[in-house]
């Protein structure tokens, strides 16, 4: 008996250690569940606030914007206008991108604001007159026509009315006429020219301070050679003074805007400007340096297109004893056409010597076609480049130029030759 009590006793130890494993499974994913709520309901609650953020901020109403007057929005859009990208010929030496004809592509439709009409730079007839691009709107008035059939009625009977019934008329139907403007008329047209006993031919240098070592073998030129420094070029009040000491007349280089992708320059003029940004641009670009005797345009195959913007230049250049020189990098320029028309003594280019710069036989070619042009019309204007090329080419033809009965000289003694009547 006593026997299989002890067996009994131990059967039921193993019964007892499979319970107590059990419960500690139970107890360990008891455990687990209660973390994996807990950190679900973390995470509920952050997307909560998060979604609740951004609809709180998209609730929140704009705060109203002040009304500008039209000079102020003028004014904020120039500020807000991004800056001009430094010039490809400040890096290294100088390209030629900025100084082939027509900017490279004069030939390409311009892209224009509404505002701005390119206008051919071509003779205009004295009895020809030149009214405002701009369209005149009708006032407006009560009791408006609207029915076809009275728009074509009225038409018929209108009647031709003049400029002074005009003036006199109360109808305010009828739109006043624009203001006219002078006709532009060619810069030979109110001039005669003095013919020379020997042929004169004057260089003029553009962009001459842009690259150092350039402006340098510029300088070294015999000072029959003008010297056209650029508005922005670094350290420019001092290259042109030294300049001057060698004997050369300077002018100054005023980056206008081209047809294109080329960039001008810091401070250019551009079509999309105010005239009073014109204006500033340009008081700025006077300001460089002192002692030029006239002013011509660097690149401005579309800005030279621009009667208005012209204008303004012209008015200011009009105050001064300075002449201007149409680079004519466009045959659609009407600067010389505007200058002559406001009285304002002017120029014009006859040749590019360095298109090709890299090719001294075609400079040298371009400067033969300078000296048939003075032959014809006793004088020529040339314009180059300080490229190593062409200084060396100009070193050796200026005396082979004299030696054949040229005369090569600064640029005024070709104004001089001008006599306006």
């Amino acid at each position: 008996m006593v026997a299989k009590r002890k067996t009994k006793k131990t059967d039921s130890l193993p019964k007892k250690a499979n319970k107590s494993k059990r419960s500690t499974s139970r107890s360990q994913r008891g455990s687990l569940f209660i973390i994996a709520g807990f950190l679900f309901f973390i995470a509920l609650a952050v997307s909560s606030v998060l979604i609740l953020q951004k609809n709180k901020d998209n609730a929140k109403t704009p705060e109203p914007q002040p009304q500008l007057t039209e000079a102020q929005a003028k004014k904020k859009a120039l500020a807000a206008a991004p800056a001009n990208k430094p010039h490809p010929i400040n890096l290294g030496d100088i390209s030629i991108d900025d100084t082939v004809l027509e900017d490279g592509r004069a030939s390409e439709p311009a892209n224009l604001p509404p505002n701005v009409t390119i206008t051919e730079d071509k003779e205009i007839t004295p009895g020809e007159k030149s009214l405002s691009q701009k369209s005149v709107p009708l006032k407006s008035v009560p009791n408006e026509i609207e029915e076809p059939a009275k728009v074509s009625e009225t038409k018929k009977n209108t009647s031709v009315i003049t400029a002074e019934d005009q003036s006199r008329t109360n109808d305010d139907q009828v739109a006043s006429l624009p203001p006219q403007e002078k006709a532009l008329v060619e810069p030979d047209q109110r001039s005669e020219w003095i013919r020379p006993e020997r042929p004169m031919i004057a260089v003029v240098l553009d962009d001459v301070g842009v690259n150092r070592r350039g402006a340098e073998l510029a300088i070294e030129l015999p000072g029959a050679i003008t010297l056209a420094f650029m508005t922005y070029a670094p350290d420019v009040k001092e290259m042109a003074a030294e300049a001057r000491r060698k004997g050369h007349e300077l002018m100054l280089h005023v980056p206008m805007e081209p047809l294109g992708s080329a960039d001008p320059g810091p401070k250019a003029l551009l079509t999309g400007l105010s005239d009073e940004e014109i204006l500033a641009r340009l008081e700025w670009g006077m300001a460089q340096f002192d002692g030029y005797i006239g002013i011509n345009n660097h690149m401005g195959s579309k800005f030279t297109g621009w009667r208005q913007g012209m204008e303004v230049v012209m008015s200011r250049i009009e105050q001064t004893d300075h002449f201007f020189m149409d680079s004519r990098t466009s045959p659609s320029s009407v600067a010389a056409s505007v200058a002559a028309s406001m009285g304002v003594p002017v120029l014009r280019r006859d040749v590019f010597i360095d298109n090709d710069y890299k090719n001294t036989l075609e400079i040298l070619k371009q400067l033969k076609q300078a000296e048939r042009i003075a032959k014809k019309n006793g004088h020529a204007i040339a314009i180059g480049h300080p490229h190593k090329s062409t200084v060396e080419v100009l070193h050796k033809w200026i005396k082979e130029a004299e030696a054949r009965g040229f005369d090569i000289v600064p640029i005024s003694a070709i104004m001089a030759l001008k006599k306006t009547n």
